[in-house]
């Protein structure tokens, strides 16, 4: 009877043993496979190549690899989802920015993931500025000459972006409200066709990242106007910030973060978040940091999830004056 006891206990703490799953990894068994980390964009990008850069130093400090899947598509939404769907084990993270984790919940009509619940926060890597550029012979040498140029010939002036519901889209038109002025956008599948149409005169202004523009701006192949960051960017230290050229105070970055599934074990978080920000203070890490022409951050996730809601609060509003939604 006891044993039979014994086994009917058993057999009814099972479903609840079961409904609990398996016990939480933690920092010392993990990782015992390889990790894959998420970048929602293609390859050879900037979030690639950082989250590869990333990756590798994990893989080093971890002894197991840290295998980069780019899952592309809807603005970045397609990979974000997969990650918050994901096994919450350590074993699934995410090099996202700011469309998935911010603004595409105003560009989309629904998404299939909650950008701030279906995550746990890691750490913030790394800020690439936007930066406003001219053509060669715009007749305009500076931002405050290009507004005052646009307010004298309404609707002459054209401002290419790298994408509809880009963040240097939205940057620019954030831009526009604030000085008053309309200029006509002009999207672009990538940096690539943009910097070409701008070398060859076929767009006024470009509203794009920093680091695909520092060759031509080197080789003088045409104007840098604005680096929408508070502070001058350490690759171009003689280009002006928003209050610099007499608009309000203003931050327009596309920012390289890692997040993971919601219920991730806080031990995992924190071990990664101590190796990358290790490794962004080391000379090694900002080295290669400065290489993509990137400004480094670090921080704890907690600063982390603050950085998200400030950017969801930010750009919001901007979206929704603009009119602005996703194409299908």
């Amino acid at each position: 009877m006891r044993t039979n006891r014994s086994l009917l206990l058993a057999a009814l703490a099972a479903p609840a043993m079961f409904a609990l799953g398996p016990p939480a990894a933690s920092a010392q068994d993990w990782p015992s496979k390889p990790v894959i980390i998420v970048v929602p964009y293609p390859a050879g990008g900037p979030n690639d190549v950082l989250a590869r850069v990333v990756g590798r130093k994990l893989g080093d400090v971890l002894g197991q690899q840290f295998i980069v899947e780019n899952r592309v598509g809807a603005g970045g939404n397609i990979g974000a989802n997969s990650v918050a769907k994901a096994r919450p084990d350590g074993y699934t993270l995410l090099s996202t920015s700011t469309g998935p984790q911010a603004n595409n919940k105003f560009l989309y009509p629904a998404l299939p993931y909650d950008p701030v619940k279906d995550f746990a926060s890691v750490v913030l890597i790394s800020k690439s500025p936007i930066l406003f550029t001219a053509r060669k012979n715009a007749p305009f040498s500076n931002m405050a000459e290009m507004i005052a140029y646009a307010k004298a010939n309404p609707e002459k002036l054209n401002i290419g972006t790298a994408g509809h519901g880009s963040v240097a889209h939205i940057a620019s038109e954030f831009m526009q409200s604030a000085a008053g002025i309309k200029i006509t956008n002009v999207p672009f599948a990538g940096s690539t066709p943009l910097i070409q149409a701008l070398m060859s005169e076929d767009v006024d202004i470009v509203s794009d990242l920093i680091p695909s523009h520092i060759p031509m701006l080197r080789d003088n192949r045409y104007k840098a106007l604005l680096v929408a960051h508070l502070k001058r960017s350490p690759s171009l230290p003689d280009v002006p910030t928003f209050a610099e050229s007499g608009l309000p105070a203003f931050e327009a970055s596309a920012w390289s973060a890692l997040m993971a599934p919601a219920g991730t074990p806080q031990a995992i978080v924190s071990r990664i978040n101590s190796i990358v920000n290790e490794w962004i203070g080391s000379p090694e890490g900002a080295r290669q940091i400065a290489t993509l022409e990137m400004i480094a951050v670090g921080g704890s996730p907690g600063e982390l999830d603050a950085f998200i809601g400030a950017e969801i609060a930010k750009w919001g509003p901007i979206i929704e004056k603009s009119g602005i939604k996703a194409q299908p």
